[in-house]
């Protein structure tokens, strides 16, 4: 069976390839492309550690700064030197081309919370039983990092679709916005904008600052209890109507529809059910939420967007280069 992350030397042995060549690092890569699961958590546990952070130094030398065991940061250590992450020349362990960057190894570690959830929970959601909170709550601040870097590269063009499809839009409700990527997209393109999300993610969008400084409104609640006043042009749903079943997106786009300009619309960004595979792979994630989460097929959305008072437009758009998603507007 071939090695799908690695190569064949001109003598016969294995070598990883390295972090950098690696494109996608979270959990929704394409299947033949994910990264090496060994790779991710030990990234994460040299990330959680400030193990990155101490090199180049010795293995002994790391495990003092830091109040590690050194014979488990030497092989830990050693292990990143086989998987193409680190370098090592004599007792010294150092930074390489493989080794991932601060963003990066955010990315890494939302990954290996993941690679946990789903080794641990799976199981249990198949028999029925509860699967606990959801990814991120316990550690909000690693889920806004993870999340916001790929939104950061698909933010432009997501926006550019938005603005063609509704180009008098002058302010736009962001629902769910976490870390605001798209808020401050579409506030550089001269869009008044405003992001709701719960409590706990909102306090990080305060304590980072940027999307304050930018002008971005922040909204802190539910959006099934209360939205902000209207109207506004757009509503913009990117990551949250899988989160929850047909109940739910009926419920939300009452409430937007309820704020959104006579001739303004809702743009929804989300993956749908057996237009890509990775559709199928993220309602996994979904399933250990315990909140009715799915991802669900394109009449699904159109019967619930109709109910909300919307009608949908024709068209769907498949992003794959933002993990399989797909992308529709409604007026």
């Amino acid at each position: 069976m071939p090695v799908p992350s690695g190569r064949r030397s001109p003598r016969g042995t294995y070598t990883p390839r390295r972090v950098a060549t690696l494109s996608n690092l979270t959990f929704l890569a394409p299947p033949a492309e994910v990264a090496d699961w060994r790779l991710v958590i030990l990234c994460d546990v040299a990330g959680a550690a400030g193990v990155f952070d101490e090199l180049p130094a010795t293995g002994t030398a790391v495990a003092r700064r830091l109040g590690l065991d050194p014979h488990g940061v030497r092989v830990v250590l050693d292990a990143l030197v086989g998987l193409g992450v680190l370098e090592r020349d004599g007792d010294v362990y150092a930074p390489g081309p493989g080794t991932p960057g601060a963003e990066e190894v955010v990315t890494l570690r939302h990954h290996a919370r993941s690679l946990r959830r789903w080794a641990m929970t799976v199981d249990h959601r198949l028999r029925g039983e509860l699967g606990g909170d959801p990814v991120g709550m316990a550690d909000p601040e690693t889920f806004h990092d993870s999340l916001a870097a790929a939104a950061r590269a698909a933010a432009p063009e997501i926006v550019d679709r938005c603005l063609a499809r509704f180009p008098e839009a002058r302010s736009v409700l962001d629902l769910g916005g976490l870390h605001g990527e798209y808020s401050l997209e579409f506030a550089r393109r001269g869009v008044r904008a405003t992001m709701q999300d719960k409590e706990a993610m909102v306090g990080v969008a305060r304590r980072r600052g940027r999307l304050a400084e930018a002008g971005v409104e922040l909204f802190e609640g539910d959006f099934f209890e209360a939205v902000p006043d209207g109207p506004f042009d757009l509503a913009f749903c990117c990551g949250i109507t899988h989160t929850f079943d047909g109940t739910g997106n009926v419920a939300l786009y009452r409430n937007v529809r309820r704020v959104v300009a006579r001739d303004g619309g809702v743009a929804v960004v989300t993956f749908v059910r057996r237009r890509n595979p990775m559709a199928e792979l993220f309602a996994v994630q979904m399933l250990l939420n315990d909140n009715g989460g799915d991802t669900h097929t394109e009449d699904e959305y159109r019967e619930w967007l109709g109910s909300g008072g919307f009608t949908p437009d024709e068209q769907i758009i498949d992003l794959p280069e933002l993990g399989g998603r797909s992308m529709f507007f409604a007026r």
